[in-house]
């Protein structure tokens, strides 16, 4: 139980740090920086794989056009994501679940046309769907049991041009999926779902406390509220499982 303890603190440390250099950098993540750790750990058949694949791609694109804030907000969309499709879930929950996202959403884009808030409104959609396509495909595989430990050699070129920063993030990237891997086969405990709350939250609220980082007021209200939905969301299928069983 300790060495699990530190592995999740660990990896909560290490979502810190990604967030500080994706705001650090401007966003500017070089796309073999994104790409050698899902390399190192992901299954390379299956459509699952692909859509992975396709939707860190298209993520990483955007980050340089978007406010650091906004791309690292929109991965609370994950516990959101989980609590909706849970077992406990049912298709109103969902359909409830992503209108409130797509509302919400909808005013972060409308503030980027009226040209209050930095970033375009078309990204803000991508980015949103991209998150959504690597929720769904991260649960519909299986952990591989081995890892292509030469993707880290793609890390190199970066290196060498003095691009450390991208080293870090890639590194941060794969002790997080390591750590993952690892408590979520644990029986004892239900790591994989607090690790799925945890690390969104904890990432964007390094970014609220920093002093050196603004984030604007919108970004700030709709991820409270998309945290909030989240919250509100699990207590409430957690009450009528219990209500259920009595």
């Amino acid at each position: 139980m300790l060495f699990s303890t530190l592995q999740f603190f660990i990896a909560t440390l290490l979502a810190v740090i990604c967030a500080r250099v994706v705001s650090d950098s401007g966003g500017d993540i070089p796309l073999i920086a994104m790409m050698a750790p899902v390399l190192w750990f992901i299954p390379l058949r299956g459509f699952a794989s692909a859509v992975f694949v396709g939707s860190v791609i298209i993520y990483g694109l955007t980050l340089p056009y978007q406010p650091t804030a906004l791309s690292v907000s929109v991965w609370i969309l994950f516990p959101l994501l989980m609590v909706s499709f849970s077992r406990r879930s049912h298709i109103i929950v969902a359909a409830v679940a992503a209108l409130i996202v797509i509302t919400l959403q909808a005013g972060i884009m409308v503030t980027q046309n009226a040209g209050k808030l930095t970033g375009e409104a078309i990204f803000t959609a991508v980015q949103t769907l991209a998150v959504v396509l690597i929720w769904w495909s991260t649960s519909h595989w299986k952990p591989r049991p081995q890892h292509r430990w030469w993707a880290l050699l793609l890390l190199l070129p970066l290196w060498f041009t003095q691009m450390a920063y991208a080293v870090l993030f890639a590194l941060a990237v794969i002790g997080i999926v390591s750590a993952v891997e690892r408590l979520s086969i644990l029986k004892t405990f239900n790591w994989g779902k607090l690790l799925c709350w945890t690390l969104p939250t904890v990432a964007f609220s390094a970014l609220v406390i920093s002093p050196h980082i603004e984030v604007p007021n919108p970004i700030f209200v709709v991820w409270l509220c998309l945290l909030g939905t989240a919250w509100a969301t699990d207590y409430i299928l957690q009450s009528a499982e219990y209500n259920e069983e009595i």
